[in-house]
């Protein structure tokens, strides 16, 4: 029992762990507005920006109408699903190698630094997990016997994968595959009933996918600013997956390790390296390689690494997870702070509530190359009145159909107030970069920036009035 237990327990308290010690970044600001949305309005917004999202939101929608839409509540479900996406990976090691191995594989992959941080995320990644590991349970099962529930499971769990997030779930499906073709080379002689089993339970889990790529298909500039694979970004991989070199470059020794003939761990390789490999290649030509987008490869590693662990004794394997869980600490601990996700939110009531006047305004950028929609989010939820009104702001964001709010043509409505907060995602030199022309020529001509404010993601400007 406590082979089972320990593990998810582990799992849970990391969770649960400062859960709401980071900051909302501009990712879960996205899934707080649209939660916030009418019904109506959602399916708007997908019509224009966000499709392949618009599962989660709606999954999410439903939930916040009991949950409410605190910091805890949006983040609880990812550490629900991490929680059971870790007995998930305790069963895969225990089917593998036994209950020592199923421990130490639920273990390793509860304390890895990137599993708490998309438990502590208001994302579909933690979901993703889950159902990467599902599915990879379900495909050993199906070849060993294609019955109808296997087969069944199978297509659901692929299926909710990529209702989830369509890149993910394709690539996973692209290592499943791979993995199919790889168990059968040596069993052509035997028939092709299990490849046909698979064939057909892929070709229905994969239908969501496919539908929301399509559907998403012309949004393609909500990946433009993706940068493509070089060196550098080869060298961090590791980093970026894990949120720990250490970590990472230890899991993924071990997994490569861990690889057997055998067909339980041939679905395990394709599952673990595939959907890697796909993306840093496709990542050399498009813009598509965010590690993130392959954390479907989780589970697979982590079963594999504990494999490798098991063939070496316990009294090695106890000291090698101990290892990587001291490694993992620093990672654990910076991925909690007000700006473990990567945007300090926290910081905009602690500059502008104690220095605001009356008579001051908060304006906001027009663009920016991945998270536009961020400040004006962050002065929303994290700056309580009394604050500046956003005295150009016509409409909301996330209003008509329009992800950023609608504002009057360039700047007619600011009047001249005596000092204009400037509010932005960038550490820019200058805080007018990322406006309309016509804005920023009304602005720049009578004020000028008298104290800047600096941190993760997050750029406040205080520009006082000249004339």
């Amino acid at each position: 029992m406590a082979s089972w237990v320990l593990p998810a327990l582990v799992a849970l308290v990391l969770g649960r762990w400062r859960l709401t010690g980071p900051a909302l970044w501009a990712d879960e600001l996205a899934t707080w507005g649209a939660v916030r949305l009418s019904w109506s309005q959602l399916w708007q917004l997908a019509g224009s920006v966000d499709a392949v999202l618009t599962p989660y939101y709606a999954l999410m929608k439903v939930y916040v109408a009991v949950a409410g839409t605190s910091t805890a509540a949006l983040r609880l479900p990812s550490v629900a699903a991490i929680t059971v996406a870790t007995v998930v990976v305790t069963a895969l090691g225990r089917r593998l190698g036994g209950t020592g191995t199923g421990l130490l594989a639920g273990l390793l992959f509860a304390i890895l630094p990137v599993t708490s941080r998309y438990a502590q995320e208001a994302r579909s990644y933690a979901l993703v997990i889950l159902g990467a590991a599902i599915a990879v349970w379900c495909l050993i099962g199906l070849l060993e016997e294609p019955a109808r529930r296997r087969l069944a499971g199978y297509a659901a769990a692929v299926g909710v994968v990529g209702l989830l997030h369509p890149l993910n779930g394709l690539l996973m499906l692209a290592g499943h595959a791979v993995a199919v073709g790889w168990w059968h080379l040596p069993r052509r002689a035997a028939g092709w009933q299990p490849v046909r089993g698979w064939l057909a339970a892929a070709a229905v889990g994969v239908l969501p996918a496919l539908a929301l790529s399509v559907w998403g298909w012309g949004q393609s500039a909500q990946v433009s600013w993706i940068a493509l694979v070089d060196l550098g970004a080869l060298q961090a991989f590791p980093d970026r997956l894990f949120h720990s070199a250490a970590v990472g470059g230890l899991v993924l020794v071990l997994a490569v390790l861990g690889v057997r003939r055998a067909p339980a761990y041939v679905c395990l390789g394709g599952a673990a390296f595939v959907p890697m490999a796909l993306l840093l290649l496709a990542g050399t030509q498009l813009h598509v390689w965010v590690a993130r987008y392959v954390l479907v490869v989780l589970p697979a590693l982590a079963v594999l690494a504990a494999c490798a662990l098991a063939r070496v004794g316990r009294s090695p394997a106890v000291v090698a997870v101990a290892l990587a869980a001291v490694l993992a600490l620093p990672a654990h601990v910076t991925i909690r702070a007000h700006a473990g996700h990567s945007q300090d939110s926290y910081r905009i009531a602690a500059v502008i509530g104690p220095h605001y006047r009356p008579g001051d305004v908060a304006v906001f950028p027009d663009s920016h190359p991945s998270i536009p929609w961020s400040p004006r989010d962050i002065y929303e939820r994290y700056l309580p009145a009394p604050r500046p009104p956003d005295v150009l702001r016509v409409a909301p964001q996330r209003s008509d159909g329009r992800y950023l709010a609608t504002e009057c043509l360039d700047a007619t409505c600011l009047g001249t107030p005596p000092r204009i907060w400037v509010v932005g995602a960038d550490p820019s030199a200058d805080p007018l970069r990322d406006m309309a022309p016509g804005k920023r020529e009304r602005i720049s001509a009578g004020y000028r920036e008298a104290q800047r404010w600096r941190y993760p993601l997050l750029s406040i400007s205080l520009l006082v009035r000249t004339v």
